[in-house]
């Protein structure tokens, strides 16, 4: 079995974005969020007008010609999409499945919507 540490080693492999560097683009119409955790989480409340794509359905919403595939990244493959979970390790794995396979420009927010919390207004 894979140790914790060697399954976070993606960590340096995405780019990670802080809690502060995220609320910069809150509105930005060529950004775009998504909660990675799971719709329970989501229906409690997240960022802004962020999406929700559950963690382990995410190869599906992004495969092409997949039932489930996700049109707004389909359509939108230059936008700029921020990934977030609750403390960071799903968001991690998820920013790192999204990028191998094939979304551009996705970052992870680094300790989730946890630290997010700890600076919004």
């Amino acid at each position: 079995m894979k140790k914790f540490e060697e399954l976070m080693s993606v960590s340096g492999e995405i780019e990670n974005i802080s809690p502060e560097d995220a609320k910069k683009k809150l509105n930005d119409p060529n950004v775009q969020f998504i909660d990675v955790r799971d719709k329970e989480s989501f229906s409690k409340g997240t960022i802004g007008n962020a999406i929700h794509m559950d963690r382990g359905l995410l190869e599906f919403y992004l495969a092409e010609g997949s039932p489930i595939e996700n049109d707004i990244i389909k359509n939108n493959p230059d936008k700029e999409y921020i990934v977030f979970c609750g403390v960071g390790g799903q968001g991690t794995l998820a920013t790192k499945t999204m990028k191998d396979m094939g979304v551009k420009n996705v970052k992870n927010i680094s300790g989730g919507i946890v630290e997010w919390n700890k600076i919004k207004d």
